[in-house]
């Protein structure tokens, strides 16, 4: 109210002014006036701000997660001697003249398939003609059952792969080359075949390989030769392994080695073991006793597992003492990951019996777990010494390979 009241007092004031001024001077004075009366009366509002006119919105940044690497597995099988004396191949002759060996391998087959590599030891050269002991050799036939049945990975560096000299050796590799083997170990036609290195890929992973004889049965490379078998040299193995370790992501090494008829690996073949898994093997496969030896997990120098058997023992033969009728088929699983690292998944033996009747009939090989006592009672052997047990075979495979023993079904279990 006070307010008003000296509102009006003022605005009467300036009336009486302005009515003794000129008319120009009076309408300027009035226009003045009424523009300070509108400030003066106009009502103050506060200015609002961007921050409080709008909305704040929160955006949550959720962490990223990262899958692990996946890793690929490999699935890798392994026998031990294929031991072809002349009387197995005298079982395998067919009523037409040829030699069919697919019948030792049959029984196997199914437990190879899926595998990423199907090794064996082909102890006796292919040179054609059947050639008793001493000096072994085997039929042609024979590469083209072992590739039907699986096997995709052979070795030729034996005590016997000069048997017939060679032109025997050369011939069994043109053989095994034409039959389409992923890798011949161990034995070479030419220098150029010696020097380079022998790597297979599956499912994106490079499997190196090397392979080595303790010697040839008395016979001596030729000296214009001296690369046509591989022999155990400790310096040349570690520079060899030194030169393919970067260029694979899993390595094998093939030994022929160790004493005959022993159930336990020598001083040497441990002490070679370890120097394998120290110079960068993963995985060491072991030949040349005849007779089952243990698998063991070897700790290299960088802290690596390495799979080591010792002795496969025989895959067949025609031998008459009564350990060398059990074998056994080496099943390794392994995790090989993007950043290098190798995980083995499982490693295990499966028993074998090579199976003869009369003395030199009816040869099969078949996996222990399905071998019967019936089958044991009229196996050959007998004519040679005493005679075998299921029993018998079934304790010395514990003996021998303890928690490493696998049956067949286990094996089938873990195919891809």
């Amino acid at each position: 109210m006070m307010t008003k009241r000296k509102d009006g007092l003022l605005m009467r004031k300036c009336f009486a002014l302005l009515k003794k001024c000129t008319a120009p001077l009076w309408l300027a004075l009035a226009l003045v006036l009424a523009l300070g009366l509108c400030a003066c009366s106009a009502p103050v509002t506060p200015a609002v701000s961007d921050s409080t006119s709008e909305s704040t919105t929160q955006t949550t940044t959720l962490p990223q997660t990262t899958e692990p690497p996946k890793p690929v597995r490999l699935r890798i099988a392994a026998v031990g001697d294929n031991l072809l004396h002349n009387t197995v191949s005298k079982d395998c002759l067919t009523d037409g003249g040829e030699y069919d060996y697919s019948k030792l391998y049959e029984n196997l087959a199914p437990l190879l398939a899926g595998c990423d590599v199907a090794f064996i030891n082909e102890e006796v050269p292919l040179a054609g003609e059947i050639g008793a002991y001493p000096s072994l050799s085997a039929a042609g036939t024979v590469a083209q059952a072992l590739r039907g049945a699986g096997f995709n990975v052979v070795n030729q560096a034996s005590n016997h792969s000069l048997d017939k000299g060679q032109k025997g050796l050369l011939r069994s590799l043109d053989t095994l080359n034409e039959t389409g083997f992923d890798a011949i170990l161990g034995a070479f036609r030419t220098e150029e075949e010696a020097n380079a290195q022998q790597i297979i890929e599956k499912q994106g992973v490079r499997i190196g390989f090397l392979s080595y004889t303790y010697g040839l049965n008395g016979y001596s490379l030729p000296q214009d030769k001296p690369w046509l078998v591989s022999l155990i040299d400790n310096e040349k193995i570690k520079s060899d392994l030194a030169a393919l370790r970067p260029n694979c992501d899993y390595l094998i090494v093939s030994m022929h080695w160790g004493n005959e008829y022993q159930t336990e690996p020598s001083d040497g073949q441990r002490t070679l073991a370890q120097m394998l898994a120290d110079e960068g093997a993963d995985l060491i496969i072991g030949h040349h006793p005849h007779v089952l030896q243990p698998l063991e997990q070897l700790t290299a120098q960088d802290g690596r597992e390495v799979t080591c058997v010792y002795s496969l023992g025989n895959y067949v033969s025609g031998q008459h003492k009564r350990a060398t009728m059990l074998g056994g088929l080496l099943s390794v699983e392994v995790d090989v990951y993007p950043d290098g690292r190798r995980e083995t998944a499982q490693a295990g033996v499966v028993p074998l019996v090579t199976h003869y009747e009369g003395k030199a009939a009816r040869y099969a090989v078949i996996p222990l777990d399905a071998y019967t006592e019936e089958l044991a009672a009229v196996h050959g052997i007998k004519n040679f010494t005493d005679p075998v047990s299921l029993g018998y075979f079934d304790k010395l495979a514990q003996q021998v390979l303890g928690e490493a023993r696998l049956t067949s079904e286990e094996l089938s279990s873990h195919e891809h």
